[in-house]
């Protein structure tokens, strides 16, 4: 997984860590998820990857979608350890049934070697599916190569279960940190002043073509094209779909590109 590190100092970064150690410790998802991956990473704490895995499995239980990805990898034995399939494939199911691409992709690995779960082909082709509809190219080539072994009443099972397929919506509170209202009512003040909206649409129009979507050069303009997308990406994971561009919008596409 990705993660942004940012530019600040390595005192910053303790002190960030402490911050979300105590936010961490009364149950905060997010902060859990940070702390984790400050501790795998070494960032701002001693690098520690069995406080990285346990912080991890707190925020994956609290409903943070990434944790759930992260602690799945954390056991795949990627450090060299024993790799518990099983275990990893209970959570990259979680995260992939929120619709997170790369656990879908994971379970799609899983499924079609039959690791930590009954091998199966037209699972292994529903996740690698789910996963190529948002863009990810590795996906497309697993779901071809998955494709032309399978019968085809497996195959139209397989594809009539990718269509109906909706992402199951994630905890809002686990996976992203509410504004004060105080801070929103100003920013919504400063946004009317600067005419930020056009921002706004330009950053979503941005991330929804990261994510696989089509919008075409990202102009500020929330035009058909752009509100169609929207409504696909809503209708995909489980939300109305109203093809409006909102703050609410662009940080759940900021948290799945990321």
């Amino acid at each position: 997984m990705r993660y942004a590190e940012g530019k600040g100092t390595k005192r910053d970064a303790k002190m960030a860590a402490q911050w979300f150690e105590r936010a961490g410790r009364d149950g905060l998802a997010p902060a859990q998820y940070r702390l984790a991956a400050m501790y795998e990473r070494g960032l701002g704490v001693d690098r520690d990857p069995v406080k990285a895995r346990a912080w991890y499995k707190a925020a994956a239980q609290n409903g943070n979608v990434k944790a759930m990805h992260n602690l799945a990898v954390s056991v795949s034995g990627r450090d060299g350890g024993a790799p518990d399939y099983t275990f990893a494939a209970k959570w990259y199911g979680q995260a992939a049934a929120h619709g997170l691409p790369d656990s879908q992709f994971n379970l799609g690995i899983l499924a079609e070697h039959g690791l930590g779960r009954t091998k199966s082909l037209g699972e292994a082709y529903k996740w690698y599916a789910l996963a190529a509809a948002t863009g990810d190219t590795e996906s497309t080539k697993r779901r071809d190569v998955v494709a032309v072994q399978l019968t085809p009443e497996t195959r139209a099972k397989a594809e009539a279960e990718v269509k109906a397929w909706k992402a199951t919506p994630a905890l809002p509170p686990a996976n992203q940190v509410a504004e004060n209202p105080a801070w929103t009512a100003k920013k919504t003040a400063s946004t009317a002043k600067a005419s930020n909206a056009s921002t706004l649409v330009t950053r979503a129009q941005t991330l929804l073509n990261k994510l696989g979507y089509d919008v075409g050069v990202p102009d500020g303009v929330a035009g058909s094209r752009t509100r169609s997308e929207i409504k696909r990406f809503q209708g995909r994971n489980g939300l109305e779909e109203t093809g409006e561009v909102s703050v609410p919008l662009v940080s759940q596409l900021e948290s799945l590109a990321s």
